[in-house]
C-alpha cells in the first residue's frame, strides 16, 4: 500500500515567506532538507573536498538563514534558485581564495555584497544541476504514493520510453489502463516540480 507523507506548503513561495516567520522551525527544516544535498553536490562538482563542500553548504545555507527575512518578494528581480546558485558560486570562490592565503579568516569580507547577487548571471551548470536534481527529487518524493504497477507503467512508458503497448504486454494490463496510470503519475509529478520550483522569485531590500 503506498505511503502517505505530509502535505507540503502548497507553494514555494510559501515556504519562503514561511521561512521569515521567526521561530518556523518545520519550514526551516523542510528547507534545509530539499536544498543540502544540491548546494553540496554543486560544491563537489567544482572540485571542492568532502570538507570544504560541507563547511560551504553549512556557509550557504546560514546565509540564507540570516538573509531572508532582509528581502521582499520581487518577480522582477529574478528566481530565488538562482541567487542560491550565486551565493553557493561566491562561497565556493571565497573558500578556494582562503585556501590559497594562509592566515586569512574565513568569511572575512563579507559585507553587504551578498544581497547584490540578486543581479549575477546564471551560471549554466548551476541551472543544470539545480533541474536535474529536482527532477530526480520530485520522482523520489512522490514514488511511495503509487502502487507498484502505476509506477512501473509510467517508468516504462514515460521515462523509458517504452511503447504503451509493449508496457501493457510487460505489465499484464490493457493499454488504456497504462494510459491511465502514465496520466496520474504525469500529473502528480507536475504538481511536485511546482511545489519545489514555483519559489521562484528572488527577493529585494525594501526600499
Amino acid at each position: 500500500m503506498p505511503r502517505k507523507r505530509t502535505k507540503p506548503p502548497s507553494t514555494r513561495v510559501t515556504l519562503l515567506a514561511r521561512l521569515r516567520t521567526d521561530g518556523d522551525a518545520e519550514s526551516w527544516k523542510t528547507f534545509v532538507d530539499l536544498y543540502t544535498p544540491l548546494v553540496y553536490r554543486f560544491c563537489r562538482s567544482r572540485n571542492l573536498q568532502d570538507a570544504d563542500a560541507r563547511d560551504v553548504t553549512q556557509q550557504v545555507l546560514a546565509i540564507v538563514h540570516k538573509t531572508i527575512d532582509k528581502f521582499e518578494y520581487d518577480r522582477e528581480r529574478g528566481r530565488f534558485r538562482n541567487w542560491l546558485g550565486a551565493v553557493t558560486a561566491h562561497e565556493i570562490s571565497r573558500q578556494q581564495r582562503e585556501d590559497r592565503r594562509p592566515g586569512k579568516g574565513v568569511g572575512q569580507g563579507r559585507g553587504n555584497d551578498i544581497a547584490g547577487l540578486s543581479s549575477a548571471a546564471v551560471d549554466p551548470k548551476w541551472a543544470e544541476e539545480f533541474n536535474a536534481y529536482i527532477f530526480q527529487l520530485a520522482l523520489t518524493r512522490i514514488r511511495p504514493e503509487f502502487e507498484a504497477d502505476v509506477w512501473q507503467a509510467f517508468d516504462l512508458s514515460w521515462l523509458n520510453d517504452v511503447s504503451p503497448r509493449e508496457a501493457a504486454a510487460k505489465i499484464g494490463r490493457p493499454s488504456s489502463w497504462i494510459y491511465k496510470a502514465r496520466y496520474k503519475v504525469i500529473e502528480r509529478l507536475r504538481k511536485e516540480l511546482e511545489f519545489l520550483t514555483s519559489d521562484a522569485a528572488m527577493f529585494h531590500k525594501p526600499s
